[in-house]
């Protein structure tokens, strides 16, 4: 399987419960997440030092009019294209399962890196109306102060 990469800030000050970042397929193809890493950008100061909860959801349909899409980077340049894709912006975005499936604490003046090797799978569906969501859980982030989301799969 080929793996792909991307990288999403948040909007600056972001609320808390608010998703802003989405992975899915755009084919029938599904994938497995390997690995998050997340931060906090503060802008040109210190962040703030205050507990953020990074919450991953499963979503049950494809939203409407995604945008801010990034392709995915692939890892071995002798891969094909990525079929899944990382949207920041929906006009309505797709439906989270509930509860999160995953949450990542961590504090804003470290971050966390998590891999999901082996045992530890997670799988994104095979589906155009299936995938992921990040959402930010718990407080809202400080004026100027951004999550900085890494994920890597593989498909």
């Amino acid at each position: 399987m080929a793996r792909y990469t991307a990288t999403v800030e948040s909007s600056a000050a972001l609320a808390a419960d608010t998703a802003f970042a989405w992975l899915r397929p755009v084919s029938t193809a599904g994938g497995k997440l390997r690995r998050i890493t997340v931060g906090v950008l503060a802008g040109a100061s210190v962040p703030t030092s205050q507990q953020i909860e990074l919450g991953v959801a499963r979503t049950t349909n494809a939203g409407t009019t995604p945008g801010g899409a990034v392709t995915g980077a692939k890892l071995d340049p002798n891969s094909a294209a990525a079929s899944c894709v990382f949207n920041t912006t929906y006009a309505t975005p797709p439906t989270l399962t509930s509860p999160d499936f995953y949450k990542v604490a961590f504090n804003s003046q470290s971050g966390a890196d998590l891999p999901f090797e082996l045992l530890e799978e997670v799988i994104i569906s095979a589906g155009t109306t299936d995938g992921l969501a990040f959402i930010n859980r718990t407080n809202a982030l400080p004026a100027s102060h951004k999550l900085v989301l890494s994920v890597e799969w593989e498909e």
